[in-house]
């Protein structure tokens, strides 16, 4: 491996800093209360965009669970396209 100096990316440093600030040694769990008390302090504060992004996160729910089920419907007749090479009827002489 290479071996690249810190003068070259001092934007590196940057970001070990900020993280060892923001608590490093906290566990996921931690973090994961801390990040949804921002999230209800964001929605207390901005109930409106709160709607919207659960709105938007709704129709995505929904959009992936439809999306097997108008594929399954896509072949009339009960029978399904195969996606393989099709079989020639012509007779050869």
């Amino acid at each position: 491996m290479s071996n690249i100096p810190s003068s070259a990316m001092p934007h590196a440093k940057a970001a070990e800093d900020s993280q060892q600030e923001q608590g490093g040694g906290a566990t996921l769990s931690e973090r994961a209360g801390k990040l949804r008390e921002q999230a209800g302090d964001y929605a207390r504060e901005n109930p409106k965009t709160a709607i919207a992004a659960g709105a938007a996160l709704a129709a995505g729910v929904i959009a992936a669970a439809a999306i097997p089920l108008v594929r399954g419907r896509s072949g009339s007749g009960g029978t399904k396209k195969s996606g393989g090479a099709k079989k020639s009827t012509a007779k050869k002489s």
